[in-house]
């Protein structure tokens, strides 16, 4: 079972390992065949929590019912890292010869997963048209690969011309707004949804 673990500034009934920022930082970094898991306290090793929850807007949903119970929903923002193609992962090559199976199809599942829960977030956020917000580019970053790190000055590019859109600059300043004066939507049980049970 993938239970993801939050490590939290504040405070909380939840259990939760005590440690340092960059303890936290290297845990939900620690992406198979990248970085190697890390283990804090006592508690089990901790990989990247983009294998099962690589658009955690659901467990955001969830913490804040938890925090705050009936309060209304004043706006929730998403922010990708880019969409990529599912059929991007291949079988073929060196890297998916020395890694084991589950890791490749964990990298395949992590392609499509991110823009599954945008959708269904959509869905569940369709009466509240100025609540939900998806910030994610969508052109250029399909064929660059998970081992492409030291490219990241074409990722500067392709999100700076993504944010001078006209329909990019207007959600900007919209939610720049929203923010600012937030107004209070429905209550998350008002929504008739919890997340999906992993």
């Amino acid at each position: 079972m993938n239970i993801p673990m939050l490590f939290r500034s504040y405070e909380s009934r939840e259990v939760q390992p005590r440690c340092k920022i960059w303890e936290a930082a290297r845990a939900t970094s620690a992406a198979p065949t990248f970085f190697k898991r890390i283990e804090i306290g006592r508690a089990q090793p901790f990989v990247d929590g983009g294998i099962g929850r690589n658009n955690p807007s659901w467990v955001v949903l969830d913490e804040a019912s938890t925090l705050f119970g009936a309060r209304p929903i004043g706006c929730l923002v998403s922010i990708g890292t880019g969409q990529v193609e599912a059929v991007g992962i291949k079988r073929p090559g060196f890297f998916h010869q020395i890694a084991p199976t589950d890791v490749v199809d964990a990298l395949r599942a992590i392609a499509t997963d991110c823009e599954d829960t945008h959708e269904r977030m959509q869905r569940l956020f369709t009466q509240l048209p100025r609540t939900y917000f998806r910030l994610n580019v969508d052109q250029g970053m399909q064929r660059m690969k998970p081992s492409e790190w030291e490219i990241l000055s074409r990722v500067e590019a392709h999100t700076a011309q993504y944010l001078r859109r006209n329909e990019i600059d207007e959600k900007m300043a919209l939610l720049g707004r929203i923010i600012t004066v937030p107004k209070a939507g429905l209550r998350i049980e008002q929504l008739g949804t919890k997340g999906p049970k992993f």
